[in-house]
């Protein structure tokens, strides 16, 4: 017997003659096959059961079981076996059922050792062909397969499309596939058998928060027998839909399998597959073909969500710039409505700068990390909300909300969101402050409107310049008072400007409406403060705000330039 390491193949040798087995087997093992040899037909059915052989060499004509009968047999047992007949009866008959058998080689009796030697040679080369041809086709149609998941436009048809590939190659009668939407608490299942293909009807179902968490506990495939111990039937929700869930017509015939669709930490649904096979449990190959499919699904349903995210937020943004669009209808009416269109196209801005970052990642399959531009579109969509809001509280006489807040996190949570945007991306912004904490009584989100405009223009400035940084100091100069200073080191302000920075519709900009400073000197003053400028022409802009820790005491500053 050859070192396992060096064996060629494993060679199941069945023949009625002593003789015969006895040459093939020390012929072949000295060339590096692992010999099984057998005189009788159903021990050598016997011993496939129990054991893989790549090859069956058997005699045509034997008492107990012809050869080919054998073949077709062993086939049944091991589907991938190749088979070479060897006969000292040939005639036209057997040579036409060797072939329909799908024989490898025809032998005839006797033969010559080099005859066996080149016979199974040639059996090994073909043996090698068939099974390249048949993984380039599983391949192509996996690669089919994913590439149909990324393009499918809707829930329905990826469903679907997975249910019906996965059914076929583990040969179920019928199956299952459960998407749950923990968001909306719904599951949407969809159900199918037979030969059908493709998308069937699928069925929604509200659910309970308890039932989510017990349906996603289960990461790993499980082989069922009988419904009795599917692990979800004691869910209100697989209770109340049992001739779904549980067919039991399926069941009985076989069993089922239970594969999860795993993604990020989380189970997004299962794909439940109904007889395949005995109920018996998927092995090998089957089971990483399997798992390959769920694991494909399981991230397109991932994309599918953030899509899904993406459209709702969408929506509500085109709904908001329809609202913004009306109120910069309104601008003729007064400075008020074309202040509220700059600042909510501030805000419309970033939402949009989030979306354009977020596609291009998609579009090249990058889903890691999506979740922060969705966090940030839905939260800066909230602010519009508030904004807006705030609008109407201002019009019944209402006043913003001050209350003590720490400043650094402030900046550092600005600064996070802007760093990736376009027009930050080649400028570097350095945040410094002299204390850890440094708390004054603000309104939050008016002071963001006024940190990015000033920080957006600062950017402006630099786009042009070599020193392409944005400077952000944050101090406290005494008890009573925090100072912000953002500075960019572009080309700066003229002397003769810098008076006219905070009147109605003064700009530097080609398309600017000089709004923008306006509603920040705005902003300032509600909160007690004031903003100084500091420029020198060709080495930057410093925009100093100071604000009171405590809003009854008032600081007056006066801009200056050289």
């Amino acid at each position: 017997m050859s070192d396992y390491a060096n064996i060629i193949a494993s060679v199941l040798v069945v023949d009625d003659e002593h003789i015969v087995l006895s040459l093939v087997e020390d012929t072949l093992t000295d060339e590096g096959y692992e010999i099984t040899t057998t005189l009788r037909p159903s021990e050598a059915i016997k011993l496939t059961k129990n054991q893989q052989f790549d090859f069956l060499l058997t005699d045509i004509r034997m008492p107990e079981m012809n050869g080919i009968e054998l073949a077709r047999e062993i086939r049944l047992i091991n589907p991938t076996v190749g088979v070479i007949f060897m006969t000292g009866y040939a005639n036209l008959d057997t040579a036409k059922q060797a072939i329909k058998e799908g024989a490898y080689d025809y032998i005839m009796k006797p033969f010559e050792l080099s005859e066996i030697r080149q016979a199974m040679s040639r059996a090994v080369g073909k043996k090698k062909s068939d099974a390249s041809a048949a993984l380039s086709k599983e391949l192509n149609k996996i690669a089919d397969l994913s590439r149909q998941m990324y393009t499918s436009g809707d829930l329905a048809s990826l469903l679907g499309l997975s249910l019906s590939f996965a059914m076929v190659q583990s040969k179920a009668i019928a199956g299952m596939a459960i998407y749950i939407n923990s968001k909306r608490n719904q599951i949407t299942v969809m159900p199918q058998e037979g030969n059908q293909v493709g998308v069937t009807e699928a069925v929604d179902f509200e659910c309970s928060d308890e039932d989510i968490k017990t349906i996603q506990q289960f990461t790993e495939p499980l082989h069922l027998n009988s419904s009795e111990n599917y692990p979800l039937r004691d869910t209100k929700i697989f209770q109340n839909n049992q001739d779904i869930f549980l067919p039991q017509k399926y069941f009985a015939t076989g069993g089922a399998t239970l594969v999860p669709l795993y993604r990020g930490g989380k189970i997004l649904g299962y794909l439940t597959l109904f007889n395949h096979g005995t109920g018996e449990k998927t092995e090998g190959a089957d089971t990483q073909l399997l798992n390959f499919i769920a694991s494909q699904l399981a991230i397109s349903l991932e994309n599918f969500q953030l899509l899904d995210e993406s459209r709702e937020a969408y929506k509500h943004l085109e709904y908001l710039q329809d609202q913004t669009i009306q109120m910069e209808k309104m601008a003729t009416r007064g400075q008020m409505s074309a202040e509220i269109g700059h600042e909510l196209n501030n805000y419309l801005g970033v939402v949009m700068a989030n979306f354009q970052l977020m596609d291009v990642r998609l579009q090249k399959g990058i889903t890691e990390g999506v979740e922060r531009f969705t966090e940030s579109i839905n939260d800066h969509l909230d602010k519009i909300s508030q904004f807006t809001k705030n609008l109407m509280d201002h019009s019944s006489g209402k006043s913003a909300v001050f209350k003590v807040t720490d400043i650094i996190p402030l900046l550092n949570r600005i600064v996070d969101f802007l760093r990736p945007q376009k027009k930050f991306r080649e400028c570097d912004i350095e945040i410094s402050a002299d204390s850890d904490v440094l708390e004054a009584e603000i309104d939050a989100s008016l002071l963001e409107q006024v940190l990015y405009n000033f920080l957006n223009n600062a950017a402006d400035a630099s786009s042009e310049s070599e020193i392409k940084r944005i400077d952000i100091t944050a101090t406290q100069p005494n008890d009573d008072l925090i100072q912000i200073s953002i500075k960019d080191h572009g080309c700066g302000i003229p002397k003769d400007r810098i008076d006219k920075l905070f009147k109605e519709k003064f700009t530097t900009k080609d398309s600017g409406h000089g709004i923008g400073l306006v509603v920040c000197k705005g902003i300032i003053d509600k909160h007690k403060g004031s903003i100084r400028v500091e420029s020198i022409q060709g080495q930057g802009t410093n925009f100093i705000i100071s604000l009171p820790v405590n809003r009854e005491i008032t600081y007056k500053e006066t801009a200056t330039a050289k």
